[in-house]
């Protein structure tokens, strides 16, 4: 029912209790209509399919509204902004090779790990007269299982004898998973608030918008001296995790006003329209490692991938790399990491009866005590840094 109230569904039961009271109302109250009945049978086979209906319909009513559209439909919302989700990404890495001296090895040409994730050779290589060569490679496909360490790409992936080895010197980057529904809400709602520009909302919202990032601030000094963090007078000095810098100087050229200030250790040069050079200045954000203690007892609900549920739970509140390789935002620039927090994301994982958590900055060094985290700090967890302890 859609109503001035909103919408409500009808479920399973609703139906079920609705069709048998019409039943009786039509055939008289002494008619059965139980489960095992033919007439019962019938009623709750139309019932089903009717709540199928009623779960469609309020898929498409929850669809006009960012925070519970999902899917293609909250891709919408965003092409409606011109902020369209950020897509899977290839990883990059440079292969060295050893073989017959002045081989060419040609662009296109394939290898891999003995995993099987291939890498694609992007320029010509040839190989000097000691025979050997190096060059840039991309990985075929996209997502953050590209991210390969050192030396795993060792295989061609159509062998010939001119080339004796190959392999990755330095760990494969640049490779991210299709943006969550979780984050790319966020960062829509986040967009919603900083219209305009010059704003801080508006700056905090197009750094925040750039690809790769995954949280920012700013320090606004807004008087005619020199602030408690020497910042300089009328400046903007911003931090920012992830991205890079050429995409970060952009969106804060493009976002700030002309007489502002930036500041930062960070300096890249933009060129506005008329050809004229400026520049931007920002810091990255320190990373502020977050270790933690998991000391539990279980039931038999408990899952057998329940350790992995609940570093999973752990890096989703604070923020990191899940298990799936997703980037999970967690915690925004400067929030502290309440503990109490951590115990409402733990416990949604079945099969608890007791939980004890301890954090810390350092891992001889935990509490039950909030982790403070600066304005310019983002709290990260990874599942290194998580133990899960099982008692009796």
């Amino acid at each position: 029912m859609l109503d001035r109230n909103g919408f409500s569904k009808e479920t399973y039961s609703d139906l079920i209790d609705e069709m048998e009271a019409k039943a009786k109302e039509l055939f008289g109250e002494d008619i059965n209509t139980k489960a095992y009945t033919p007439l019962g049978i019938i009623l709750r086979i139309f019932a089903w399919f009717l709540s199928i209906l009623w779960d469609n319909n309020e898929r498409v009513y929850n669809s006009r509204f960012i925070k519970k559209a999902e899917g293609i439909q909250l891709d919408y919302h965003g092409g409606n902004r011109n902020l369209p989700r950020e897509p899977a990404t290839n990883s990059y890495t440079t292969l060295q090779f050893t073989g017959v001296p002045g081989y060419l090895i040609e662009t296109g040409r394939e290898f891999t790990t003995k995993s099987n994730i291939y890498f694609m050779l992007i320029e010509d290589v040839t190989l000097d007269s000691s025979g050997n060569g190096s060059g840039q490679a991309v990985s075929v496909e996209t997502g953050s299982n590209n991210n390969v360490a050192a030396n795993t790409i060792t295989e061609q992936a159509e062998p010939v004898e001119e080339i004796y080895t190959v392999t990755n010197p330095v760990p494969a980057t640049g490779g991210t998973d299709r943006e969550s529904d979780d984050n790319y809400k966020k960062r829509l709602l986040q967009a919603n608030e900083g219209g305009g520009k010059s704003t801080a909302n508006a700056v905090i919202s197009a750094l925040l918008n750039v690809p790769g990032v995954q949280s920012a601030t700013a320090v606004f000094n807004k008087t005619m001296a020199v602030d408690a963090d020497g910042n300089p007078p009328k400046s903007i000095h911003a931090y920012v995790l992830g991205g890079t810098k050429e995409d970060i100087a952009e969106a804060l050229f493009n976002s700030v006003s002309g007489t502002s200030q930036t500041v930062g250790q960070q300096e890249v040069t933009v060129t506005d329209i008329s050809g004229y050079d400026h520049v931007v200045r920002f810091d990255y954000a320190e990373e502020v490692p977050i270790y933690v203690r998991l000391t539990i007892k279980t039931n038999a609900k408990f899952e057998a991938d329940g350790i992995e549920q609940l570093k999973n739970k752990i890096v989703e509140k604070i923020g990191g790399v899940d298990s799936d390789g997703i980037i999970q935002n967690g915690l925004e620039m400067g929030q502290t990491v309440v503990i109490s927090q951590l115990y409402n994301a733990v416990y949604q994982v079945n099969g608890l009866d007791d939980v004890t958590i301890e954090i810390g900055t350092d891992s001889t060094n935990l509490g039950t005590s909030n982790i403070l985290i600066a304005q310019r700090q983002v709290a990260r967890a990874s599942f290194d840094n998580i133990e899960v302890i099982i008692s009796a």
